[in-house]
């Protein structure tokens, strides 16, 4: 009978998934992967930072009211000249500076 309930559990486990399951390095519409680990950030806008020097931009700055600190650049209020976020507007806000909702979803 051990044999086989261990015969069982190794046809059990050792079984596909009918290809259900995506591959753990597979990207997601904004770039990451949908394994354990976010993709590396590479200084993109809206990408976190703590310097300027992460930054393609060379312009890293915090939005203290939404405790965000990311990768961004100058434009003008009121206009639609920011780079778009997951397909999605970013605002301009009125000190010039292109301000998302959220930063991008990576690791450093």
């Amino acid at each position: 009978m051990r044999r086989f309930s261990f015969l069982l559990l190794v046809i059990w486990f050792g079984c596909d998934d009918g290809g259900t399951t995506p591959p753990a390095d597979a990207a997601t519409p904004d770039g990451a992967t949908t394994g354990d680990a976010a993709a590396a950030c590479t200084g993109a806008a809206y990408d976190p930072c703590t310097d300027n020097a992460q930054c393609m931009s060379n312009n890293c700055r915090m939005f203290n009211g939404a405790n965000l600190q990311v990768c961004t650049q100058t434009c003008t209020p009121g206009s639609n000249e920011c780079p778009m976020q997951n397909g999605q507007p970013v605002p301009c806000n009125n000190m010039g500076i292109c301000r998302p909702a959220a930063a991008n979803v990576c690791t450093r």
